[in-house]
């Protein structure tokens, strides 16, 4: 990548969790090979943007036509864990499956990573129940904040500059200002999904960080993610996901929401079509935007990236109507100029 790997704090959590390695190999192998096609490179800003929104559209009736539905948030991430393994298998010809851990002691980097990642997805899908969609993502937004305090707390190595605190700071306002008439519940009824989407935000934000720290060169040749450069973004999407869709997969059938999700996909197929579109939607968006950072740069990235939030809020307020109260349009905005700052206004080595 020839800008510097500031840019994962903006993009989607779960897309974090499959592209981090990527960005990584592609700093450690000097420069990264450019494509020169401008229509490949508008191709995969068209896939990754629509893939998104598709996504994003679908969670969103998901949610408002389930709503009482328990096994919800599980189903709707173990759709996406078995499509962001599927995914890449098919791409790579069965070639991912080379690097898959063959021992528990190999398994268990990644049981950490996909426990991070479904809290990271779960738990947001979960406070749909008592925020709107415009709240959710605007929280997820704010993922600079807690990702500047874990790396302290970590030991990250990673420094930040006055205007990341700045940036902080606006996505801090804006993530309090939409906390209130977020347009599902008012008041205090909001609260549980606030503290959701705090915990959720706070997985987003452990996942670059340990992935930082399983990356470090090491002379321990038995860890396959010991070594920087020794994974594609392909091979640890399997990875990780293989193993979330397992452990989640057994937890399911075990507590009853596996057989829940399938009786309820039998009387009301439409659920089954909506995760579908949940899981399809982010493993394709997943696909494009690695290779829109080995096409363009992440600069370019992060642009769609940050369009597509701006996007998924207009048309969640237009198909699914609901309040719009003016701190809500100042928190947008405080959150959004928090984004540019971040992913802009650095200065250039």
């Amino acid at each position: 990548m020839a800008a510097d790997s500031d840019q994962e704090d903006e993009v989607v959590a779960f897309i974090d969790s499959a592209t981090d390695i990527e960005k990584q190999n592609l700093k450690e192998s000097s420069e990264p090979k450019r494509i020169n096609n401008q229509h490949a490179v508008f191709l995969c800003m068209a896939t990754f943007f629509l893939a998104m929104i598709g996504h994003e559209l679908a969670l969103e009736a998901a949610s408002l036509e389930f709503p009482d539905l328990e096994s919800l948030p599980y189903a709707v991430t173990l759709f996406q864990f078995g499509f962001c393994v599927l995914l890449p298998l098919i791409i790579s010809k069965g070639k991912a499956l080379e690097t898959f851990p063959k021992s528990i002691q190999q398994t268990l980097p990644y049981v950490s990573l996909s426990i991070l990642v479904f809290g990271a997805t779960a738990l947001a899908t979960a406070s749909l129940k008592w925020v709107s969609y415009p709240t959710k993502v605007v929280f997820k937004s704010a993922k600079l904040i807690p990702t500047m305090m874990v790396s302290v707390f970590v030991g990250n190595n990673k420094k930040y500059a006055a205007l990341d605190y700045f940036a902080a700071i606006l996505l801090c306002a804006g993530a309090a200002g939409y906390s209130f008439g977020n347009g599902n519940q008012q008041g205090n009824d909001a609260l549980p999904g606030i503290i959701l989407l705090t915990i959720s935000v706070f997985c987003d934000a452990l996942v670059p960080n340990l992935q930082q720290k399983l990356l470090e060169p090491t002379t321990n040749g038995n860890n396959t993610l010991s070594r920087a450069g020794g994974l594609s973004a392909s091979a640890l999407m399997v990875n990780v996901n293989a193993v979330g869709f397992s452990g989640l997969l057994v937890y399911m059938i075990f507590v009853g929401h596996l057989v829940e999700s399938i009786q309820v996909s039998l009387t009301h197929p439409r659920l089954f079509v909506l995760l579908t579109c949940v899981g399809l939607g982010l493993s394709t968006a997943v696909f494009a935007y690695t290779r829109l950072i080995q096409a363009s740069g992440s600069v370019a990235a992060v642009a769609v990236a940050t369009l597509r939030k701006v996007a998924t809020v207009i048309l969640s307020y237009v198909l699914f109507p609901k309040p719009i109260i003016p701190i809500h349009m100042a928190a947008g905005l405080s959150v959004l100029s928090g984004i540019l700052i971040h992913t802009y206004c650095h200065p250039k080595n």
